[in-house]
């Protein structure tokens, strides 16, 4: 009887075993991440969203929209 065989199957075994029990948990906690992010909506300032109507409208050429959108934005920094 190999018993040098066998302490190394059990050895196998065992390493199998625990690295299989702190994938499971790793990927479960990913996978949950994954979800949330993906069901999340953009958010979206709705003075921007107001300006991009308004160029898909017509109200306003692309010259306009982005001189509005960058005193928009530079407004938020201050």
């Amino acid at each position: 009887m190999d018993v040098g065989g066998m302490f190394g199957a059990i050895f196998g075994f065992t390493a199998i075993t625990i690295a299989v029990a702190l994938l499971i948990p790793i990927l479960i906690v990913g996978v949950v991440i994954w979800a949330i992010r993906r069901s999340a909506p953009a958010r979206r300032d709705p003075a921007e969203e107001e300006l991009r109507d308004r160029l898909a409208r017509g109200e306003m050429d692309t010259a306009e929209f982005e001189v509005r959108l960058r005193t928009l934005r530079e407004g938020d920094q201050h």
